[in-house]
């Protein structure tokens, strides 16, 4: 797996870096946003590999995918919902000009969706549990 970058955009800082370290590996670069137009912001110097973005009721909605342009349309997207959000037609969204976007309602399943899409090849990888330090 070569160096990759993931953007997750979420408004709620704190699961946003809950979600960052559940994702977090070696050779993944991950930037956290709170609107989708921050993170493609001319003076970002990542190239984004997968976008994660997490829709919250009343903070973060689906309009913002209609202010996506046809170069970042590009970019694969994980669309991140919850059960009591309404359903979400992705097929309309790809008709729309996005290359891949994929719906997932849990963090492993995020997981498994970035993993594939940035190393279909590879295995997604296990996070082991820690192991307590025994003291001396």
């Amino acid at each position: 797996m070569n160096y990759k970058t993931v953007y997750i955009v979420d408004p709620v800082r704190g699961e946003r870096l809950q979600l960052a370290k559940f994702l977090k590996q070696e050779k993944i670069t991950i930037a956290t946003f709170v609107k989708l137009t921050d993170c493609f912001k001319k003076n970002n110097p990542l190239r984004c590999d997968v976008v994660i973005y997490v829709l919250r009721t009343g903070r973060s909605e689906l309009k913002a995918l209609h202010k996506v342009n046809h170069r970042e349309k590009d970019i694969p997207f994980v669309i991140v919902t919850t059960s009591d959000a309404p359903e979400i037609q992705l097929d309309e969204w790809k008709k729309k000009g996005f290359k891949s976007i994929d719906l997932a309602l849990s963090k492993e399943k995020v997981k498994e969706i970035t993993y594939n899409l940035i190393s279909p090849e590879e295995p997604v990888p296990e996070r082991k549990p820690l192991q307590p330090i025994p003291l001396p």
